[in-house]
């Protein structure tokens, strides 16, 4: 009878160094092709695979679940690839050239550039439950037995789910193999570029990661705000009759667009203050998930990254802005304790007043995030009296937050990162 991966994987964690070089044997492939998407050369690659397999082997207790151990042991390879690509001084990696991460529990050995972007556009058709499961499977590692505790349900549930969501997948990405579908044409009313980014990881839902950490340790901090879903997508054009200009603060160029009226969400502010309805009750709005700008990615910038957003809406004479600036220095010492802090007049079309915090680390300031107080037309346009009520809006960096926190010098690092 054939050995299983998983036989394999449970005798490995045993000791037992023969099941482990079978191991190997049967995952080499998909190694030494993960790192040479990532090093871009075959003597670096050979090398890195070796590193990666000791690592994997000395880590195999860590391991929950056997049948993760694919996808954990690529996790692995792109780490110690991306680690070894620095030190031989090259070009750091771009995002674009990371291999994704599989979501179909195979050896990989087939998987094609092609396929992979089959895989972004049947993502796409996953709904936010499934999504989130998906992203903390494969991109989390999550065992069976915590994603069940988790959703509140016997192991044998999730195991359905996730079945159902793989077949889903596959469905998905069959069809587009038989219509002979393209990259550029896996939706039809999506490019390519715009697939690829909507389908990464939603770091906000894996609380493992430095994003997801930051996460959780802020909402503490807006316990009393009720969290909205807003979309990814904006019809800029109807914002910009309903809003105007005054929330654009990037350049057009960087505006990462679907077609002549739609685009990616470039911050959650837009698209909060779109959503958000005043109707004479105090409203304390939180938002948090992935932002998207068109840019060349390097140490300090992401074409997709994490925000949070939070937004008040009060009367005048109960909300101040230095009520507001009271619980942000809060949260940072919060996540930041002992750290020095500064506060920065700063300006925004959108704001009558507004300011940015910076958080010091070895002797450099940096920016993590910033806060204002809403036009009168924003005001209006939620349908407050700008003569009664006032807007403030807050929004936290969360790359740079958990950069400043965990010490990670190159925010391309912050999404393959685990917190202990």
């Amino acid at each position: 009878m054939a050995e299983t991966l998983n036989d394999l994987v449970t005798r490995a964690r045993a000791g037992d160094l023969d099941a482990y070089g079978r191991l190997v044997q049967r995952t080499q492939t998909m190694a030494y092709a993960v790192a040479v998407g990532v090093v871009r050369d075959r003597g670096l690659a050979e090398d890195a695979v070796q590193d990666a397999y000791l690592r994997a082997f000395t880590r195999l207790p860590d391991l929950d679940e056997p049948d993760a151990f694919i996808s954990w042991l690529r996790r692995i390879v792109i780490t110690v690839a991306l680690n070894m690509r620095r030190t031989h001084r090259r070009t750091l990696l771009h995002l674009d050239d990371m291999p994704e991460v599989p979501v179909l529990d195979e050896e990989e050995t087939r998987w094609t550039d092609l396929q992979r972007h089959r895989l972004a556009g049947a993502l796409l058709t996953l709904n936010a439950d499934e999504r989130r499961l998906c992203d903390r499977r494969y991109h989390g590692g999550w065992s069976m037995a915590r994603l069940a505790r988790e959703a509140g349900v016997d192991e044998g549930v999730v195991r359905k789910r996730l079945q159902r969501m793989r077949d889903k997948l596959r469905k998905e990405i069959e069809m587009s193999e038989q219509r002979a579908i393209r990259p550029e044409d896996i939706r039809a009313d999506l490019p390519a570029k715009i697939v690829e980014l909507l389908a990464r990881p939603r770091l906000t839902d894996l609380p493992d990661s430095p994003v997801g950490t930051i996460v959780v340790d802020l909402r503490r901090f807006y316990a009393d705000f009720d969290e909205v879903a807003l979309p990814e997508i904006v019809d800029f054009s109807q914002a910009q009759k309903s809003i105007g200009n005054q929330t654009l603060y990037i350049q057009t160029s960087e505006l990462h667009r679907v077609d002549d009226r739609r685009i990616l969400r470039y911050d959650l502010t837009l698209p909060l203050l779109l959503a958000a309805r005043f109707t004479g009750k105090p409203l304390r709005l939180w938002a948090a998930g992935k932002t998207y700008r068109a840019c060349q990615t390097d140490a300090t910038h992401l074409e997709a990254f994490h925000q949070a957003e939070v937004l008040c809406v009060d009367e005048r004479v109960k909300l101040d802005p230095w009520q507001v600036t009271g619980r942000i220095l809060e949260s940072v010492d919060g996540m930041f304790p002992g750290r020095q802090v500064k506060i920065v007049p700063t300006h925004f079309a959108m704001c009558t007043q507004a300011w940015e915090l910076e958080i010091e680390r070895d002797g450099q300031w940096y920016e993590a995030l910033a806060w204002g107080v809403f036009t009168d037309t924003i005001v209006g346009h939620i349908g407050g009296d700008p003569a009664v009520h006032r807007a403030i809006g807050v929004g936290h960096g969360l790359e740079r937050l958990a950069m400043l926190r965990y010490g990670i010098d190159d925010i391309r690092k912050v999404d393959g990162a685990r917190v202990a």
